[in-house]
């Protein structure tokens, strides 16, 4: 199965998004072809972008995606299923990885375990002021680096199907 016909299997149709009232503000970039397209640099474009934004530490991930897809004129479908690599299975492994690449990068020291926990509003603003900083960086740098190994991934293994079904297509032809 070919690497287009399979992400068709899972994504929503055009029609579907273009016509639901969500989706209105988004205007005639949203009936651009290129952001539908499932070809090589559309979906390897769409990933890049899901995949640096999963890496933003707030709910707006997929609210942020859609207007960058069409920006860049990349796959929306993909872009949007991309950002859920941080879902609620994975967004603390996730963030604690970021964290400590942060921490590594800028030679913060005091980490979360250095403070007493407490249950209350006060307790998290003050943790989140000590590690925002670590935090923020280590998030850039894995979104960063995620982005640039999606896209080179998707890339890589688009043309290695491709040559593969040539490389099939030729032992099939008699000569």
């Amino acid at each position: 199965m070919s690497p287009r016909h399979l992400i068709r299997r899972y994504i929503v149709d055009r029609e579907t998004i273009t016509r639901s009232r969500v989706t209105g503000w988004l205007g005639k970039r949203l009936h651009d072809s290129e952001v539908w397209h499932l070809g090589r640099r559309s979906v390897a474009g769409g990933v890049s972008i899901g995949f640096f934004l999963a890496f933003i530490p707030l709910p707006i991930q997929m609210v942020t995606a859609a207007p960058l897809a069409l920006m860049f004129r990349v796959n929306l479908p993909v872009a949007l299923a991309a950002v859920w690599i941080t879902n609620p299975f994975t967004f603390a492994p996730c963030f604690l990885f970021a964290y400590k690449i942060g921490e590594w990068i800028t030679g913060f020291d005091g980490g979360v375990g250095s403070h007493a926990f407490e249950t209350s509003f006060a307790g998290i603003i003050d943790i989140i002021g000590d590690i925002w900083w670590p935090l923020s960086v280590g998030c850039f740098i894995c979104g960063i680096s995620t982005a640039a190994i999606g896209n080179v991934a998707v890339r890589w293994l688009w043309r290695a199907y491709l040559l593969n079904r040539r490389r099939r297509r030729r032992r099939r032809q008699p000569t």
